[in-house]
């Protein structure tokens, strides 16, 4: 008696046995992760990009403002000399917020700034009420910069800092401090 090697269990159990197709079952497989990683790669790049533009549009600023180049500064000045050096900022003159605060220099009444900095609730459209005091010679200021992005990509929300109740966009915050110089 013959066995009938066409039986459907059969046909099954040849097509299963088959190694043909085997890379592109690990392609399919390994593809997404690999995807997701470059792209958290790829925003956390640009996250890095933008700080250290911030960072450096923000110390050329204050020094400007340290040296006494800038006359009556006001936050609508300085964040526009703060965004004309940065590059590739989406909306900075609106998602910009700037806190200059004066500190005393005197050793017994030393206190830390806040940690938390004052940035743009996009959501709500509210802009921070921030304290704006560049203050007189010799004066000792603090300078917070926070600029609000959005997220490019979506999947790597895990891989940048952001907020819960705005789980689409980062900030991104520079901070200074500087003394007036004597006029």
């Amino acid at each position: 008696m013959t066995q009938n090697i066409h039986t459907p269990r059969n046909r099954l159990m040849q097509w299963l046995a088959r190694e043909d197709g085997l890379t592109s079952i690990e392609f399919v497989a390994m593809f997404p992760i690999a995807m997701i990683v470059f792209m958290a790669a790829g925003e956390s790049a640009l996250l890095n990009l933008r700080q250290t533009y911030l960072d450096r549009a923000l110390e050329m600023t204050v020094r400007e403002l340290r040296l006494g180049q800038i006359n009556a500064p006001t936050v609508a000045i300085l964040r526009t000399k703060i965004c004309a050096r940065m590059a590739s900022v989406d909306n900075c003159q609106t998602n910009l917020t700037l806190e200059l605060n004066v500190r005393s220099t005197a050793a017994t009444s030393l206190t830390m700034p806040s940690l938390t900095a004052g940035c743009r609730n996009r959501a709500t459209n509210i802009d921070p009420v921030l304290t704006f005091d560049a203050g007189v010679a010799n004066d000792m200021v603090l300078v917070r910069a926070c600029l609000v992005q959005d997220i490019v990509f979506p999947t790597s929300v895990g891989n940048v800092s952001v907020f819960e109740d705005m789980p689409s966009e980062f900030q991104i915050v520079s901070t200074t401090a500087y003394v007036n110089e004597p006029r």
